[in-house]
């Protein structure tokens, strides 16, 4: 049996842009296996750095505020 991940903010984020992680990670320029960090972000096992994160915000189109409540969990 699976074992179900826990939704994150960032996820609801992606899907409200209609944007998956294999397609942000894309946009980001991530290659093979540097995608699994945008997976990371998705489940809450991670964060981007500063710089990624001003790029997410260009990509999705959000405010600084909304990104970092994003990752900050509110």
């Amino acid at each position: 049996m699976r074992k179900q991940q826990k939704r994150t903010a960032f996820a609801d984020l992606l899907r409200s842009r209609n944007i998956n992680a294999r397609k942000l990670g894309e946009l980001l320029g991530y290659k093979d296996k540097s995608r699994t960090t945008v997976y990371k972000w998705v489940y809450g096992k991670g964060e981007p750095n500063a710089a990624t994160m001003l790029r997410l915000m260009e990509i999705l189109d959000v405010s600084a505020e909304e990104i970092l409540r994003v990752f900050a969990g509110e």
